[in-house]
C-alpha cells in the first residue's frame, strides 16, 4: 500500500486465492461475460506486488533508491495499472458483464467510455517510460507519491483530470442492471473520493490500494443469480388459445 512493502505484499497474496474463487464462481454461473470481473483481483494483486517492490527499493539503504532500474520498472508497472489499464478495463468488464442485459443506448455509451478510457489511459502512461524526467518517486508523510508530468499537465488541471478518471472507472459499473455490480461501483467511487480528500499527497497509491481491497467483493458479485436477457423481457408474452367456439 502507501505505507509499507508488507501491506502491499499482504494484499497481493490475499487477492490470489480470492481471484481463483471468483473465476470458479464465474465459470459455475455459466456467464462467461463475468470472467473479466473475476480476473480483476489477480490484476490488482500484480499491481500491489509491483508497489511492494518499489517500497523495497526505497527502503534499501545500500541501493540507489528511486534511480535503481528495478525500482523504476516496478513503479512504471504500478502506474501502468493505475493510469492506463483501469480507465479502459472497467468499461470493458462492464460491457462484458452486462452482455445481453444492456439496452442499446447503454451499450453504446459504455463502448464510448471504453474507447475514451483507452485513449485517456495511454495518454497518461506512455510518456512516462519514454522520458525518465516525467516520473519522480518520493516518500511524503510515510506514503509513496508518484510525481508525474503527464501530457497536457499544463492544460488539464487535477480536478478535471481526476473527475474524468472517476467517470471512466465508476460510471460503466453503474450502467449495468446488476445490483451487486452497481454497489461495487459505488464503493469504488467512495474509495476514490476518500483517497482524494484524505490522502491527496499519495492519491494514486492509496486509491489503488483501496480499490484492490474492494476487488475482494468480486467473488460476491460474480455469484449473483443471472437475470433474463433484455430481449426476453421486451418480447410480448405468447398468445394463449381462446375458448373453443360453442
Amino acid at each position: 500500500m502507501c505505507f509499507s512493502s508488507t501491506a502491499s505484499f499482504t494484499a497481493a497474496v490475499a487477492l490470489v486465492p480470492l481471484g481463483l474463487l471468483a473465476v470458479r464462481q464465474a465459470q459455475r454461473s455459466g456467464q462467461q461475460g463475468r470472467l473479466p470481473l473475476a480476473l480483476t483481483p489477480w490484476l490488482f494483486a500484480l499491481q500491489q506486488a509491483s508497489e511492494g517492490v518499489v517500497w523495497l527499493g526505497l527502503d534499501d539503504p545500500g541501493g540507489n533508491g528511486t534511480t535503481a532500474p528495478l525500482t523504476r520498472a516496478a513503479a512504471l508497472l504500478f502506474l501502468f495499472f493505475a493510469c492506463a489499464l483501469w480507465p479502459a478495463w472497467m468499461p470493458w468488464l462492464a460491457l462484458r458483464f452486462g452482455n445481453t442485459l444492456l439496452a442499446p443506448w447503454r451499450r453504446r455509451l459504455i463502448r464510448l467510455l471504453a474507447l475514451l478510457g483507452l485513449a485517456f489511459g495511454l495518454g497518461l502512461w506512455l510518456p512516462l517510460p519514454l522520458d525518465s524526467d516525467r516520473l519522480q518517486i518520493v516518500v511524503v508523510g510515510g506514503s509513496i507519491h508518484y510525481a508525474t508530468t503527464f501530457l497536457g499537465s499544463g492544460v488539464i488541471n487535477h480536478t478535471l483530470g481526476s473527475g474524468l478518471y472517476a467517470l471512466l472507472v465508476g460510471l460503466p459499473l453503474l450502467l449495468v442492471p446488476s445490483g451487486r455490480l452497481r454497489l461495487f461501483g459505488l464503493l469504488m467511487l467512495l474509495a476514490f473520493t476518500l483517497a482524494q480528500l484524505a490522502y491527496l499527497h499519495a492519491f494514486t497509491s492509496v486509491w489503488c490500494y483501496f480499490a484492490a481491497v474492494l476487488s475482494a467483493l468480486t467473488v460476491w458479485v460474480v455469484s449473483e443469480p443471472p437475470r433474463p436477457p433484455l430481449r426476453s423481457l421486451l418480447r410480448p408474452p405468447p398468445r394463449t388459445a381462446g375458448p373453443p367456439p360453442p
